[in-house]
């Protein structure tokens, strides 16, 4: 995981983090819980650029700490949290998209990205098979002016 109890701690409060867990039946479990779903949505965008996980730094401490409080809210988050939410998974698109990088982080070589490649499960370009439609129908067409 890339945070730790004590992470959400030392970012959030002591009193935010309890109140936390106690919207939840067991929340230590939830805290865990949490923690271990937000490193594997991370390491989903990661994934795409580097060989997860990743060494610890301490941005990818706050993106964790962000998206694992957003899913300890079992009613509507704050409005900081939702943005805060957001501001994490975007950061995370960016870096799948290699507009932004992990610091100290090793991007895979082009051997492992064709290895992690995962063919479409529908045919795309010149092997669709399917019915193309060429000017002389479209004309035929009603019009929706």
């Amino acid at each position: 995981m890339y945070a730790t109890h004590d992470d959400l701690i030392s970012r959030f409060g002591a009193l935010a983090i309890a109140e936390l867990e106690s919207m939840h039946n067991d929340g230590l479990l939830a805290v865990t819980n949490a923690l271990s779903d937000a490193s594997e949505k991370m390491n989903s965008y990661l994934s795409i650029r580097y060989q997860t996980p990743l060494n610890k730094t301490e941005h990818l401490k706050l993106v964790c700490a962000d998206i694992a409080r957003y899913l300890l809210y079992m009613n509507e988050p704050t409005d900081e949290v939702e943005a805060r939410y957001k501001e994490a998974l975007k950061w995370l698109q960016d870096v799948g998209a290699g507009r932004a990088n992990v610091t100290f982080a090793e991007p895979l070589t082009a051997e492992e990205q064709q290895s992690t490649y995962v063919k479409p499960a529908v045919p795309i370009g010149d092997s669709y098979r399917g019915q193309v439609f060429g000017d002389d129908v479209f004309a035929r067409m009603p019009s929706i002016k």
